[in-house]
């Protein structure tokens, strides 16, 4: 967390020194995108974004779709190997620091979400008979599946072509009530590609 909050603090200040000002005839835009990511695990996750920039101002307004798969393996006295399936669907406020309409340049993002989020998690071993369902072969399994209210915090930065941008942003999605074993926070990594039209 203070690995975020410290690349939070860094983009915020390095885009604001070289704000430039808002062009004058900025009506507002929509955009589209999408992109791949990733997580601390290595596991892989997708998202998809349509966004309104206000009139006059750096603030956009996001309905995202975001879904994200996870593995990670465990040794103890047995292997255990736990997977977690995210789809997050929500509203993100983004402030684009230092942004401006359909012009080149480079700009940061930050912002914040509330989405809901599914969760499904399993938890399975080939020899640990004591988890639940038996698996064929031996070993057994314990599996949980919830939605529930959860948030996203977001840092990045971007590239503007003119209308085609690039980002890479940092979203770290906030579970309420993960269930099982599920972790309650997942910090990501998603590159994305966004048209403005």
């Amino acid at each position: 967390m203070k690995v975020f909050i410290t690349l939070f603090i860094c983009i915020f200040l390095f885009f604001s020194y070289q704000n430039p000002s808002i062009a004058q005839d900025d009506n507002g835009s929509f955009s589209i995108r999408g992109g791949l990511g990733t997580d601390i695990n290595g596991g892989l996750g997708y998202g998809f974004g349509l966004g309104y920039k206000f009139p006059y101002s750096n603030f956009e307004l996001t309905a995202v779709l975001f879904a994200h798969s996870s593995e990670e393996t465990t040794e103890d006295f047995h292997t255990y190997t736990e997977t977690t399936d995210l789809f997050v669907y929500g509203i993100m406020g983004n402030y684009l620091i230092g942004y401006r309409d359909k012009m080149s340049g480079w700009f940061g993002v930050v912002g914040i979400g509330f989405a809901a989020i599914s969760v499904d998690w399993e938890e399975s071993s080939p020899t640990d008979e004591s988890l639940g369902t038996p698996l064929p072969g031996g070993g057994s399994k314990q599996s949980e599946s919830g939605t529930g209210g959860g948030s996203v915090i977001n840092a990045g930065f971007g590239y503007s072509f003119g209308n085609l941008s690039l980002r890479a942003e940092f979203p770290v999605i906030f579970a309420f009530s993960p269930p099982g074993g599920a972790t309650g926070v997942a910090p990501t990594f998603i590159a994305m590609l966004s048209y403005t039209f």
